[in-house]
């Protein structure tokens, strides 16, 4: 059992001061934020002091006249320590919360430099919980849990020297006394501490289980499903609530020991302070000044519960957050990487296989060549890897094996933003923002202008619509773009790709799940579209496949056929079967 309990309070230790590395940036205001603290301290631990002079020196002797300055000062340390205080409180809370922003702000760039597969397996919910309510728990630790552990222990080391140098025998008293404190709060500690990191744990899960339940409410009223998912909810809400009952009655042990602790320590002093006062080696005045101080060992024993629980929730919001800023993304970017020069188009796909992790090979040994301004249209069944095969080229995942060259050029010579800005991607699912009309097509060129925008809407056949609205480009369109069909959304994402002019352009599906006549719209739009680029489309219409320059087949992860249609056709495999079969959602009425 040892064993364990000193790795986890290393790791505690480590976290918390990993954390405390993010204080840099405010050092100086860390260091005046100390000083004031040690001062505050020790103009607290002098009120006492003050007390027993007034009371040796001029109650006791029945002198009067000293009596009005003793109170004058007793007025002002205390009025100074109050103002110390209040100021060290603003001061703290203001470089909390900076360091809270500046840990944020880090995990959130740290969080979208991360490749694409990272966020294949993460659950929306948790990442939300770790960048918020993780950070502003870290948050307390900065601000006033590291304040009064400081405050506490200062005050018992002060205490210590100054009951000493009074009468060592109260000192030898007090020290006795810190052992148990210290022994307890270990203890509790131990105990704690797992139990809030699965207090942290379960609560992501239930964060993620409310993100998915409400992004896709319209599936689940669709199928009936609001009773199950509520059990759902309840059962993991009530492994919240039971484990938050676990932690407080571990707690609850914390008080009646600290009010026993006082208790043993009070009568132990009234009993030796009081016989060392009969045996006159010891003032009234020194009994209660130390009375007085027992009183000020009670606050940081009662509050060292509490700020252990803050503290220890702290460090498992930290190990969470550094769970995160210590993933490696899949997808690096190397350090002499250049930008991408002017572009032709030209792709080149060699040898290329891919799998994701933990899994078999999903795309083999793949081998083509797109020429700068030809338009391929990739086909197969589902699952053959047609997705996969597209998301290489920006790099949203690297290939296991093999290169994908760019004019000749191995993609990972260049940088990620660079390669990205050169190629336009529209996939089946489209995503829109909350927001107007215009500011989704401009999304990836915000200065653009109203004539801009209006020129490529008409490129992807959608500016008609648009201008038959009220409020034209500024018309609101809801979340994820919900008061659009899904052919509108297609046409502006088409929109707001051309609109930043890119050389490259991949089409995934963008012909799926809309009616007949939306569907000639899209062919006109995508027409327009690829004119003088290179451009990928993967499709099952057939006017998609008839106007491509080529067609490449894709099954189970291999490159099977490339030509164009009317070679393909002629060939006995998947494309001419899938065609006769009408599999592709061919048209009848359409001529070879």
């Amino acid at each position: 059992m040892a064993q364990p309990n000193t790795t986890e309070k290393k790791d505690t230790l480590k976290i918390i001061w990993r954390l405390f590395s993010f204080l840099k940036p405010y050092s100086l205001l860390v260091g005046l934020a100390f000083l004031l603290l040690i001062v505050s301290t020790l103009l607290s631990l002098v009120t006492p002091i003050i007390t027993k002079t007034a009371i040796d020196k001029y109650i006791l002797c029945y002198n009067f006249s000293g009596l009005p300055k003793i109170a004058l000062l007793l007025l002002l340390v205390t009025v100074f320590q109050s103002v110390l205080s209040s100021f060290l409180r603003v001061l703290t809370e203001y470089i909390s919360q900076n360091t809270v922003h500046y840990l944020r702000k880090t995990l959130y760039e740290h969080l979208n430099n991360l490749s694409i597969g990272f966020f294949d397996w993460s659950k929306t919910g948790e990442l939300m919980a770790r960048i918020t309510s993780d950070t502003s728990l870290v948050g307390r630790l900065y601000g006033f849990a590291s304040i009064n552990m400081l405050v506490n222990f200062l005050t018992l080391i002060g205490i210590f020297v100054v009951v000493t140098i009074w009468q060592p025998l109260l000192g030898l008293l007090y020290l006795a006394l810190l052992p148990f404190v210290y022994l307890a709060m270990k203890a509790y500690a131990l105990k704690v501490r797992p139990l809030w990191r699965k207090n942290r744990e379960a609560s992501g899960e239930i964060t993620a289980l409310m993100q998915e339940v409400i992004t896709s409410i319209r599936v689940v009223k669709l199928f009936g499903k609001e009773n199950a998912e509520l059990e759902r909810f309840g059962a993991k809400n009530i492994e919240v609530r039971d484990l938050l009952i676990d932690t407080s009655r571990t707690s609850s042990f914390w008080m009646p020991y600290v009010g026993f602790l006082t208790s043993v320590a009070s009568a132990l002093v009234l009993l030796i302070g009081g016989f060392l006062v009969i045996d006159n080696k010891l003032t009234i005045g020194t009994l209660i000044a130390y009375t007085s101080y027992l009183g000020y060992l009670a606050r940081p024993i009662r509050q060292s519960g509490f700020l252990i629980n803050m503290i220890q929730s702290s460090a498992s919001a930290g190990e969470r957050i550094f769970e995160l800023l210590d993933t490696v993304s899949k997808v690096e970017e190397k350090a002499d990487a250049k930008e991408v020069p002017s572009v032709k188009g030209k792709l080149s796909f060699i040898n290329v296989s891919f799998a994701y992790p933990n899994t078999k090979l999903l795309l083999k040994n793949i081998n083509l060549e797109i020429e700068a301004g030809e338009t391929l249209a990739l086909v197969g069944p589902t699952g053959a890897g047609k997705s996969t095969l597209i998301s290489l080229i920006p790099r949203f995942y690297d290939p296991s094996q093999g290169e994908i060259r760019l004019d000749d050029v191995n993609i990972k010579e260049y940088k990620l933003k660079s390669l990205r800005q050169k190629i336009g991607f529209v996939l089946q699912e489209t995503f829109l923002f909350d927001g107007t009309i215009f500011d989704n097509i401009a999304y990836g060129k915000p200065l653009s202008t109203l004539e801009e925008v209006k020129s490529v809407a008409k490129a992807a056949e959608i500016a008609d619509f648009i201008e038959s609205l009220p409020k034209g480009y500024d018309t609101e369109i809801g979340e994820r773009g919900v008061r659009l069909s899904g052919g509108q959304r297609q046409r502006i994402a088409i929109a707001r790709v051309l609109l930043v002019n890119p050389p490259i352009l991949v089409l995934d599906e963008p012909t799926a799940n809309i009616d007949a006549g939306t569907e000639a719209k899209m062919e006109k739009a995508i027409l327009n579209v690829s004119k003088n680029r290179t451009t990928i489309v993967i499709a099952h219409r057939l006017w998609a496949l008839k106007n491509a320059d080529r067609i490449a087949v894709l099954e189970n992860g291999k490159l099977t056929q490339v030509g164009t249609h009317q070679e393909l056709y002629q060939l006995d495999g998947f494309y001419a079967k899938a065609y006769k079969e009408q599999a592709l959602d061919f048209s009848r009425e359409e001529e070879i």
